[in-house]
């Protein structure tokens, strides 16, 4: 069985992603990369119905549950935390989309 977990870390000097894996023995924390970094963001595990692999810090859109309001379709970050961010068990998964990242598109966010 794999114990392995993916990452993801942001370069601010090169305005890119450096994904990398920990776990069974693998230590693949990306070594050298010139100016700042951002925390690591962690893989969820899963993906949107692009396909794509959702991480912490991407902003998705799709449908949320308001109960009995129904559902009404919501941009929102994704992070660890829930502060104004994801409840995997208020959306409708098959929704869900990347369509940004809290670093290069907080404009998607209005708050």
């Amino acid at each position: 069985m794999s114990n392995r977990f993916k990452f993801r870390i942001y370069s601010f000097l090169e305005k890119s992603f450096y994904y990398f894996s920990i776990g069974d023995g693998e230590t693949g924390y990306p070594q050298g990369i010139a100016g700042g970094v951002s925390e690591p963001q962690q893989y969820t595990g899963l993906n949107d119905k692009n396909g794509k692999e959702v991480y912490e810090g991407d902003i998705i859109r799709g449908m949320f549950d308001f109960g009995p309001a129904g559902f009404k379709e919501e941009i929102l970050p994704v992070n660890w935390h829930n502060k104004k961010g994801y409840q995997w068990e208020y959306w409708e998964l098959t929704t869900i989309e990347v369509i940004g990242n809290v670093f290069k598109h907080k404009e998607l966010l209005n708050y």
